[in-house]
């Protein structure tokens, strides 16, 4: 029995893909207080290749990381002390900064994680959506636990026709709240209205604030959440009220934002977002996992499911969630 990973290698400037490689490691053996999980789907999230792209991470190092920031799998065993699970339970590991540091993440067929980080999933929820059980649902949820936008104000949303955007969409119809979608694309209008999308604006012909400030009668955005970054952000600033709240929890355009002093003057705070900062905290896991569950269930949370690729195909899997309208998360099984 082997345990395949993709592992890097080397760095490769300008080119972080050529060192990676498909290579077998033992298979982690079930120390005690520990759970060995056979993984058996993962997606591509943005999260999985900043981890070895960007040098600001640092924790990347040759020849002993592996990406991977989520995923669903079987337990395979259990060491001494463990009594929360067993053997064949299909389970969601929680890998937090000490596990995705140290490069033991998701892309290997098999982790082993503390006991109290393993969640069993129910019948009711179905693979694909266990395997992105973490990273978009969490991050949705606990950004709109602090913006407590109240029912029928508005959120803008940049990237809004993300995986992340798509389920923003439908859990702000959930809560009664209204949102203003930026996009790139001026195609992806007619989808994410079919989706419940109250406004969406193109970037490719209509200046954002501009155009909130039309939708919104002058009042702008009760509060803003940021996936993009950069010169952008000052837009973002830009069309949301005095003394409001703009998160940004992306960096699609650089780890520089642009920040527009006039807005810093109206009182609207910008502050960054980093999920694996809320896993720390230990009462928001338990939060997490019984509040998402219930919205997973209830289908308010939906996965957006897009091709599947085996884990020696990682390299067609990393090319192909990179695509412009590529229609839904790129997962890696087996």
């Amino acid at each position: 029995m082997s345990n395949r990973a993709v592992l890097l290698q080397k760095i490769v400037p300008n080119n972080p893909e050529a060192g990676l490689a498909l290579v077998t490691k033992p298979v982690p053996k079930a120390e005690p207080g520990q759970v060995v999980v056979r993984i058996v789907l993962r997606p591509v999230n943005p999260t999985d290749l900043y981890s070895y792209r960007l040098e600001r991470y640092g924790h990347a190092k040759p020849g002993s990381f592996t990406p991977g920031s989520e995923g669903v799998g079987i337990v395979h065993d259990v060491g001494e002390g463990v009594t929360t699970v067993v053997k064949g339970q299909r389970v969601v590991p929680f890998l937090g900064l000490e596990y995705l540091w140290k490069g033991e993440g998701t892309w290997q067929d098999y982790v082993s994680v503390r006991a109290d980080l393993v969640w069993v999933v129910p019948d009711s929820i179905s693979d694909v959506a266990a395997a992105q059980f973490v990273v978009n649902p969490w991050t949705v949820h606990g950004l709109f636990s602090y913006l407590k936008i109240p029912k029928g104000e508005y959120v803008l949303q940049t990237a809004a026709g993300s995986t992340l955007g798509r389920q923003l969409i439908k859990l702000a119809k959930h809560w009664g709240i209204k949102t203003i979608n930026v996009v790139r694309r001026k195609e992806q209008k007619a989808e994410l209205k079919a989706l419940g999308a109250d406004e969406v604006i193109s970037t490719s012909d209509e200046d954002v604030a501009t155009r909130v400030k039309e939708i919104t009668g002058g009042k702008l955005a009760y509060g803003a959440l940021d996936a993009v970054g950069g010169e952008f952000t000052k837009q973002v600033l830009a069309s949301v009220r005095d003394g409001g709240q703009v998160f940004i929890y992306g960096v699609l355009e650089g780890w520089e934002a642009t920040v527009g002093v006039g807005d810093l003057f109206r009182g609207v705070q910008l502050t960054g977002w980093l999920l694996y900062s809320e896993l720390t905290k230990p009462e928001r896991p338990r939060v997490f996992i019984s509040e998402v569950s219930k919205l997973i269930e209830d289908k308010i949370i939906e996965p957006l499911v897009g091709e599947t690729y085996d884990l020696a195909d990682f390299q067609l899997a990393i090319k192909k969630s990179e695509e412009v309208g590529r229609g839904g998360k790129v997962f890696l099984k087996g």
